[in-house]
């Protein structure tokens, strides 16, 4: 019997796509969940041949792979892996600082990986994984949540290697500071303090893959617009009801703003999230949290011109290379 504890989630990072890395080099031993699934596009050929069978013939026209993963609490070094395989793959500056953005007028460039999934004797490989949607969230009261969905390649048969737990520093609720900033101010600098209960971050690449003549796996990729939202859990009070007035109660106007979420660890680690975003839907009035009126403030990501984006990730680590 396979005991579904003993599973292991192990990745390579790959030189480029349609290039496997057969042996992994990294052991991501903070994954809760990993789930994949092969897709086989095939069709059961209809053919004239005196019968009422329900065929006689089929055929396999393409195979490709998807997966959704889950980190309950992740590190300030693993966060990492997801990022570089969404966005661009980050030169580390400086004492390890890395700054991802989402595209504008050029396409990015991530880090394809191979995956290692199972037990011994039970070991899967799924190449030419990147993230295509991911979500980032947090708590008061727990640490940073990744989750989100892989596209890949062929799936085969794979082997486990001999990797080492990895140190790493988690994430906390109390790490943790919240801004929001009017749309033509600078990010990062109206300090939202003692009211935001959590936050949700959603980003979609919109990618693809694709194939070619002559081949039935996928050789090449590509994306589309991206588009994203992030979620804010509020505590109604004189400050975040002025938010709830713009939404509402102001003619002919939609409600923008720039949001920074930043989780620091002394002076060597950090996450920041910076945020554009228009509210282009209206609030439940209002949420219950036990006892606490809150409201969810939900905005929808616009290219902002000061911020020169919608969306920005700055990464501080020790890190200096990401196996």
């Amino acid at each position: 019997m396979a005991n579904s504890d003993l599973n292991v989630a192990q990745v390579a990072r790959q030189t480029a796509f349609g290039t496997a890395v057969a042996t992994a080099t990294a052991k991501l031993q903070n994954v809760g969940s990993l789930k994949i699934t092969p897709e086989l596009q095939t069709r059961l050929l209809s053919q004239l041949r005196g019968t009422l069978a329900p065929g006689h013939q089929t055929a396999l026209d393409f195979y490709m792979s998807n997966a959704t993963f889950e980190v309950p609490d992740e590190t300030f070094e693993d966060v990492h892996y997801w990022l570089d395989s969404l966005f661009s793959n980050a030169t580390p500056a400086g004492s390890y600082t890395r700054a991802y953005a989402a595209p504008t007028t050029a396409v990015v460039a991530p880090k394809f990986m191979t995956v290692q999934w199972g037990q011994t004797g039970n070991v899967w490989q799924m190449q030419d994984a990147s993230v295509a949607t991911l979500k980032l969230s947090g708590t008061n009261n727990s640490g940073v949540q990744v989750g989100g969905s892989l596209i890949g390649g062929k799936v085969v048969t794979g082997t486990l290697a001999a990797l080492v737990d990895r140190a790493g520093t988690r994430m906390t609720g109390c790490m943790a500071a919240l801004t929001i900033d009017a749309w033509d101010g600078t990010v990062g600098t109206s300090a939202i303090e003692n009211t935001a209960f959590a936050w949700e971050l959603t980003i979609n690449s919109n990618r693809q893959y694709r194939s070619h003549l002559g081949g039935c796996t996928p050789t090449a990729w590509n994306d589309q617009k991206w588009n994203g939202q992030l979620k804010l859990s509020l505590e109604l009070d004189t400050t975040t009801d002025d938010y709830l007035i713009a939404i509402l109660a102001t003619a002919n106007t939609i409600l923008e703003r720039q949001v920074g979420i930043t989780y620091t660890n002394s002076t060597t680690e950090k996450l920041e999230i910076q945020f554009a975003g228009h509210a282009m839907s209206a609030p439940t009035l209002y949420e219950d949290r036990n006892g606490v009126m809150t409201y969810d403030l939900v905005l929808e990501g616009v290219y902002n011109p000061t911020l020169t984006n919608w969306l920005k990730i700055n990464t501080l680590s020790t890190l200096a290379t990401v196996v």
